[in-house]
């Protein structure tokens, strides 16, 4: 028996002698087991042994970080927390080795694959991750993006480190590509915008230097591994999706990558590529563009379509802008808009986005708002909706003081069209899944799609109380889906915040109501006096203006009606 406070077997439990060649090479705790320990067998790794070595190991460590500089280049990859906490004049390990853990690595990699990679499915499956052998640099990334996550691991702790990482691997590599994707699209996620576009500039250089855009690369570059060289084809194409979309956001009027003369071949469907089932022949963009003229219905991937919504898109952005536009160049992208959705096949519609395991088809999800996004961006700016708080927005397209009449008048059938738009947006922010699996740039298109609300709320008088209840409702949704978002994401936070002012403005109760509105609506931490439109114990407007919402959510204040 054991006295009270005294040590279990289990806490006498000493470390396995020696460690196997694979998990020292990873820099992990590694469980024993001869002749292989467990982690190499759930792996599929060639387990091996050798004498250990750790006093020689320890002193390398201490030398390490004693003269990082001159050793940094030659050392064994390390994990963004050593780069990180590491002082350059620490003597001795820290209580974890100065490494991260296999278990907080392994939870970092789960995290990322539960919530992140279905949005964006560019790096090889999980299933297949360990195996791969990724450089450090990308497996920094991949735990950077997961820490958003955790509720543990402080993702600020890792971003300066994993940046480093980047800057030390090698430049002109695919995976390079891939580690810069996914950290603009965190970045831009964080609210870094000025960081994220340098990153995407850097991976849309890479890209073209290595001719990813040209069909032979992918499968030059594969190893005769057919999952290998769909992760390539897919590379690319994350990468189209992630400079339209965030071109969109920043109003651009193009993006590089739609400019560039690509024919890589399409991606196919996730179920295939999750299992390792990969298409010998994959479809190009010539049989997708001439499948609505085949006598029998096509079905594409969901990645295909969203390659397709994201190319709409960027026929909207060179219509918007200063530069006059004839009005059958609106008419014929939005006619592009509108035969987009009724070419889908029905296992693709938005309400059938659910897959055969019960499960949101994440890039269908993003087909579809996509698609009401560019709805929306076309058609907003020329509609005679009114601007929801003048005082405050005065530069959204649509404000009284902003307004150019279109001589055509077509304004009401613009703000229908807009209107719709939001409405499917709020449908589609109301599907029962875990929000925090959305993609980050399911973010601006909410928010946009909440802009058309608040306009259209302004143009409803308090008589038609169930119409104004619809369209707060949706604002509620939007706002209380953006709130979930902001736990991972913080440019969701901000925008919540804006939009939870213009809410008050525009919902702004008479002095008779009830003022528990303000508490049901407002968080404490921001709570607003809606009579006087002034902050109450924040200050979060000094660096946040009313005049910038137009520019997180996309909207051009130049843009013509026409």
């Amino acid at each position: 028996m054991t006295s009270p406070g005294s040590a279990t077997p289990a806490q006498h439990a000493r470390p396995a002698p020696l460690a196997c060649l694979e998990c020292r090479r990873q820099h992990l705790k590694c469980p024993g087991g001869k002749p292989a320990c467990a982690r190499c067998v759930s792996r599929g790794f060639e387990c091996a042994y050798t004498p250990s070595q750790r006093g020689r190991r320890r002193h390398a460590y201490v030398k390490r970080c004693t003269h990082p500089a001159s050793t940094l280049d030659h050392a064994q990859p390390v994990s963004p927390t050593l780069l990180n906490n590491t002082s350059t004049t620490c003597t001795q390990p820290s209580e974890r080795h100065g490494l991260v853990s296999a278990i907080d690595d392994e939870q970092l990699v789960t995290l990322y694959y539960l919530n992140f990679h279905a949005s964006h499915p560019m790096l090889l499956p999980r299933s297949l991750y360990w195996k791969r052998a990724y450089p450090r640099y990308l497996k920094a990334v991949v735990e950077f993006v997961g820490s958003h996550f955790s509720p543990t691991t402080s993702s600020d702790t890792l971003r300066e480190a994993t940046a480093r990482e980047l800057q030390l691997g090698e430049r002109t590599t695919p995976e390079m590509v891939q580690a810069c994707v996914l950290f603009t699209i965190a970045l831009f996620a964080r609210n870094e915008v000025n960081e994220a576009q340098r990153v995407l500039a850097q991976a849309i250089e890479t890209a073209i230097e290595l001719g990813m855009h040209r069909r032979p690369f992918a499968a030059s570059h594969a190893n005769n591994q057919p999952t290998e060289e769909e992760s390539m084809r897919r590379t690319w194409y994350e990468l189209y999706v992630t400079d339209g979309c965030i071109a969109a956001f920043q109003r651009k009027h193009s993006f590089t990558t739609n400019t560039v003369s690509a024919n890589v071949l399409l991606p196919c469907d996730d179920s295939l590529y999750e299992d390792g089932i990969c298409l010998l022949n994959p479809a190009s963009r010539d049989d997708f563009e001439s499948s609505v003229f085949a006598d029998e219905e096509m079905t594409f991937s969901s990645f295909c379509y969203r390659i397709e919504a994201v190319r709409l898109l960027g026929r909207v952005l060179t219509i918007t802008g200063a530069q006059g536009v004839y009005r059958d160049q609106v008419q014929a992208v939005d006619n592009a808009l509108a035969a987009f959705l009724h070419h889908l096949p029905a296992s693709k519609s938005e309400p059938e986005i659910i897959n055969t395991y019960g499960e949101l088809d994440e890039l269908m999800f993003q087909t579809h708002v996509v698609i009401q996004y560019a709805t929306t961006l076309l058609h907003y700016p020329r509609s005679d909706l009114p601007c929801p708080v003048v005082p405050f927005t005065m530069d959204v397209p649509g404000g009284n003081n902003a307004k150019v009449l279109c001589p055509c008048a077509r304004q009401s059938v613009h703000s229908i069209k807009a209107i719709d738009a939001s409405k499917t947006l709020s449908m589609l922010a109301a599907f029962r899944s875990p929000v925090q699996r959305h993609t980050p740039f399911f973010i601006y298109p909410l928010a946009l799609g909440a802009i058309v609300q608040f306009s259209v709320s302004t143009m409803h008088s308090r008589s038609s109380s169930s119409c104004l209840e619809q369209h707060r409702d949706r604002i509620k949704l939007i706002l209380g889906v953006l709130k979930s978002l902001g736990r991972h994401w913080s440019v969701a936070e901000a925008i919540l915040r804006t939009l939870k002012r213009v809410a008050l403005t525009v919902f702004r109760p008479s002095r008779s109501e009830d003022e528990v509105f303000v508490q049901q609506d407002v968080s404490a931490d921001t709570a607003i006096d809606p009579y006087s439109n002034e902050t109450i114990g924040g200050s979060w407007l000094d660096s946040f203006e009313f005049q910038d919402l137009q520019g997180l959510i996309g909207l051009d204040p130049d843009a013509l009606r026409l």
